[in-house]
């Protein structure tokens, strides 16, 4: 693909590292000289040190041909700028980093096709950390409505085990969610569950769903640890 990505600060050169290393065609736009000088000198990325707000600047990192166009600099007012010139350009698909929720419908009526909610993404994050103690996230799903977890069987977990069937059976597995997979620590192998399979303690599962259902989910759990 062919990515356009305006600003090149911590996110943004991070952003344009990896997707270089995936292959693709990457041009960075940013006003600080030196940090378009470094992520070159570092990466080899071509970088266009200008405004991401002004057209031309634009034109010269070729976003005309742009398969994707990404907005990843401070202020929601640049970012929203650099969507609309985009999409007047041609570009389909934009991707914005957004600070305030507040700019959520501009950025929709501006064009961008997935808005990446900052500070959402961090309160879920932090608060699944905290509210539930006894789960890891991965990563964030949906722009942060829902979160990738793992968690770890108690040890005080009947010794037989439990089928996927008879867990999805409890009142606390009644929410919306999803058993991405369940690495057995038995075998030391990650398998996709079904409803048959017996889930034993110390096995790890790994979980999609919203932070209420987490919480629901790591209170049952509680009655398993051994103190």
């Amino acid at each position: 693909m062919y990515i356009v990505i305006a600003g090149g600060g911590l996110a943004g050169s991070a952003l344009a590292t990896e997707l270089s290393n995936k292959k693709h065609d990457v041009v960075v736009i940013d006003v600080n000289k030196e940090a378009c000088e470094g992520l070159y000198a570092e990466t080899g990325i071509v970088t266009i040190n200008g405004s991401a707000s002004e057209i031309e600047n634009l034109k010269e990192a070729g976003i005309e041909k742009a398969d994707l166009a990404i907005a990843a600099m401070y202020r929601d007012v640049d970012n929203l700028t650099f969507a609309l010139l985009a999409r007047s350009l041609g570009v389909t698909k934009i991707i914005a980093k957004m600070r305030n929720p507040a700019y959520e419908e501009a950025y929709k009526m501006a064009g961008v096709t997935s808005i990446i909610d900052m500070i959402s993404m961090i309160r879920t994050r932090v608060m699944t950390e905290i509210e539930t103690k006894n789960m890891k996230v991965i990563a964030p799903i949906r722009d942060g409505k829902m979160q990738l977890v793992m968690f770890e069987i108690p040890q005080g977990w009947p010794e037989k085990g439990l089928t996927v069937r008879t867990l999805a059976k409890q009142k606390e597995f009644s929410g919306n969610y999803i058993v991405a997979g369940i690495f057995s620590k038995q075998d030391e192998k990650l398998y996709t569950p079904h409803g048959d399979d017996i889930i034993f303690k110390g096995d790890r599962i790994f979980m999609v769903a919203e932070f209420k259902m987490l919480q629901v989910v790591s209170e049952y759990l509680v009655q398993f640890q051994k103190e």
